[in-house]
């Protein structure tokens, strides 16, 4: 997510690790990925809608109801 969004986002975004120890046989996934019973990653949680796998930015931000505070250039 820091990748994508870059390090200021962390500090407003809710962001969980779903393998903290690092995902593997016999690891355990943490307790908010087991009860919302993910079963793909990367998974994004936007106004309770679940959505599994990569996204591009423009469906997150529609599903979030993002808009951006400057125009886009072309």
């Amino acid at each position: 997510v820091m990748q994508l969004f870059g390090r200021e986002a962390m500090e407003i975004l809710d962001y969980v690790e779903c393998f903290p120890n690092g995902a593997g046989k016999g690891k355990k996934m943490a307790n908010e990925c087991v009860a919302t019973g993910l079963e793909g990653f990367p998974t994004w949680v936007i106004n309770g809608k679940l959505l599994s796998g990569d996204q591009e930015l423009s469906v997150l931000a529609e599903e979030s109801g993002f808009v951006s505070e400057s125009p886009e250039q072309s």
